[in-house]
């Protein structure tokens, strides 16, 4: 049993001088110098009240994108009566639907808002290889296709698709328009 533990002592000194070392260098914050010498709190910094640079992320699961684009928007946006939305909210993205009245001209008006509309832009554009064009003057970016539209705002982003069967030229114009009002109708918490 001897053997045993001299065959752990040179072993022993060597991790118990690393472990010492970890500890000190834990208890000044690596840098040597402690709390600042004006702290009068004991060493205790308040992280937490520091103002963050990152902008916040959208909770699409607790919105209703349907304040984004109201039905209203969305019926100046296709030129048609819609009926009553379809909502849905994940943690992914949030949505809203109008669709035409059965009886009428065909119709439809969809936004998303979150990571679900930034995966849309990227299907069409790596997968699928749409054609593009980028608007101006919509949040910090902007993609557009025929009948549908994306724009990103900090982390959040939202698109637009319309279905018609209305030549999609004359959509163009009016997407970039609805979208500038989405974006401003845009929680900001």
């Amino acid at each position: 049993m001897r053997s045993v533990v001299s065959a752990a002592r040179p072993l022993a000194l060597p991790l118990l001088a690393a472990a010492a070392a970890v500890l000190a260098a834990c208890s000044t914050g690596g840098g040597g110098g402690g709390a600042p010498k004006d702290a009068g709190d004991g060493g205790i910094i308040d992280h937490s009240a520091a103002p963050s640079t990152a902008p916040r992320r959208l909770d699409t699961s607790k919105l209703d994108a349907c304040t984004v684009l109201p039905q209203a928007d969305a019926e100046t946006l296709i030129g048609t009566k819609l009926t009553d939305p379809l909502t849905v909210a994940t943690s992914d993205v949030a949505s809203c639907t109008y669709q035409s009245d059965p009886n009428g001209p065909v119709g439809q008006v969809e936004i998303y808002v979150g990571d679900g509309a930034k995966q849309q832009l990227d299907i069409d554009k790596d997968k699928l290889q749409h054609a593009f064009t980028q608007p101006a003057g919509l949040g910090d970016e902007a993609w557009q296709e025929d009948q549908m539209i994306w724009a990103r705002t900090g982390p959040t982003w939202v698109s637009i698709r319309i279905v018609s069967l209305d030549d999609a030229a004359q959509f163009v114009q009016p997407l970039q328009t609805a979208m500038a009002t989405a974006l401003g109708k845009l929680p900001t918490s």
